[in-house]
């Protein structure tokens, strides 16, 4: 009896423990199951999509920002040339004390055909090039700014376009960049490379690094949507960290490519681009991009209604209220030049902070005000970022500006460098006053400039500069 009793014991507990063991199989299954979609767990440390919702580390992501489209290339300053550190500083530092979040730069992805491009010619990649992308996108990163970067351009400028990648390989119609195979294959090879990117700076690949919010197929592109979803697909195969973003024109212009492209599967984002501002069009828009379940953003806009279109303060406030508008990016922010005074562009949108104009300096104000009412945060004070620098004496002061400086003091010292001090402007020159003229004096001087805020908050003295 004892016997039977203890093998009953025996096969119950076995019995028990097949049973634990295959609870604990199925969990583990089942959890299998859970991970395993998606197959890509992206950090909370990049911009998601949710739906037609952009989310950051759980919360909804809404912003306003600016279109710097030169951080990579420029071609402001008397050729094309790399933009300096300073300069790239600058603008980003000019944007952040805006409001914004997010900057658009073509020229840290569109870079092709040129001696100084990221691809000079088929193949061939450009080390100086890319250090000076890589340098933008760690001055972005110190900022606290997400970068978005097209890979093309439909269109002929100094940073070249879809008409490069048709010429590398002998074609003359360069619609075939959206149909041959040999360009596809060559557009996708320099896709990968930038992707693939390794900073110089950060250790950390373009395919890894948060601060990139998205990768926009190009720049006012008119593609098939088998195109679009060839080059997403592409993307998101190597990089499926970021966001995609069709970069089709005619959104704004009640394109049919804005209806056709929405359904496509590894495209997140759609655009529109507003010259004029046009409320209709961008509620339309956005209303159709919701109802597909995608993201939508106004990447470029006319903020000073060049051109006609509705009051910037409406388009700000609708957009504002219009949870479909995730994002925007006014057309387009320069900062101060390496010498004196801004960097000035001629395409009638150029925006210098805080502006040279009163109609200027009020429509920086709305787009600064409209760019903390998206982060749902009280505006700020604005603050100085930098210093300073006098880099000529004779025949005027010049200085190199500051970003956040409304006007600027200058001093002048008849015994040295280290005082006593004489104002003779006080807070009565801007950055539009350079070089600022110095009357006439045979003796020896010395001479500071203190830059102010808005709010009169003053920047520390720059170095003093000798006139003999």
């Amino acid at each position: 009896m004892n016997v039977i009793k203890r093998l009953a014991i025996q096969y119950w507990r076995t019995a028990a423990l097949l049973f634990i063991v295959f609870v604990i199989v199925l969990v583990l299954l089942l959890t299998r199951q859970i991970v395993k979609y998606p197959a890509h767990a992206i950090p909370d440390t990049f911009v998601k999509r949710n739906g037609s919702q952009l989310v950051l580390k759980g919360a909804t992501f809404r912003f306003s920002g600016a279109n710097i489209y030169w951080l990579g290339l420029d071609e402001n300053v008397g050729g094309v040339d790399y933009p300096t550190h300073f300069r790239v500083d600058d603008a980003l530092a000019t944007a952040q004390l805006m409001g914004a979040t997010v900057v658009r730069s073509h020229t840290l992805g569109i870079s092709v055909g040129c001696s100084l491009c990221i691809e000079p010619s088929q193949g061939t990649f450009n080390e100086t090039a890319l250090r000076y992308v890589d340098y933008a996108i760690m001055s972005a990163k110190q900022h606290g700014l997400r970068l978005i970067i097209p890979l093309v351009d439909n269109f002929h400028y100094y940073h070249g376009g879809k008409s490069v990648f048709t010429k590398w390989n002998g074609l003359k119609d360069e619609n075939q960049f959206y149909t041959n195979p040999v360009v596809i294959k060559a557009f996708e090879d320099y896709i990968s490379h930038i992707l693939n990117r390794v900073n110089s700076y950060t250790g950390v690949a373009y395919k890894n690094d948060p601060t990139i919010l998205g990768w926009e197929t190009g720049n006012g592109l008119l593609a098939p949507s088998t195109w679009v979803e060839t080059i997403a697909a592409s993307i998101k195969s190597i990089d499926p960290n970021h966001l995609v973003i069709d970069g089709n024109s005619g959104q704004s212009y009640g394109s049919s490519m804005f209806a056709g492209d929405l359904q496509l599967p590894d495209v997140d984002i759609y655009t529109g681009q507003y010259y004029p501002l046009n409320i209709s069009a961008l509620n339309t828009q956005a209303r159709e991009a919701q109802r597909a379940n995608k993201v939508f953003i106004a990447e470029e806009y006319a903020w000073n209604n060049y051109g006609g279109g509705d009051p910037l303060e409406k388009f700000l406030g609708d957009i504002e209220i219009n949870y479909a508008v995730a994002g925007d990016m006014f057309w387009s922010l320069f900062g101060h030049s390496d010498s004196f005074g801004y960097v000035q562009h001629n395409d009638g949108y150029t925006l210098h902070y805080p502006g040279d104009t009163p109609g200027m300096r009020l429509r920086v104000q709305e787009l600064r005000a409209h760019a903390y009412a998206m982060r749902n945060v009280p505006i700020p004070n604005i603050r100085i970022s930098g210093v300073p620098v006098i880099t000529s004496a004779s025949p005027g002061l010049a200085w190199r500006g500051v970003a956040g400086a409304y006007a600027y003091t200058i001093e002048r010292s008849l015994t040295g460098p280290g005082g006593p001090w004489t104002v003779l402007c006080d807070k009565c020159a801007t950055d539009n006053d350079t070089p600022w003229i110095i009357k006439s004096s045979h003796e020896t001087a010395w001479y500071r400039v203190q830059a102010y805020t808005l709010s009169d908050i003053p920047s520390a003295y720059s170095l003093p500069l000798n006139q003999n």
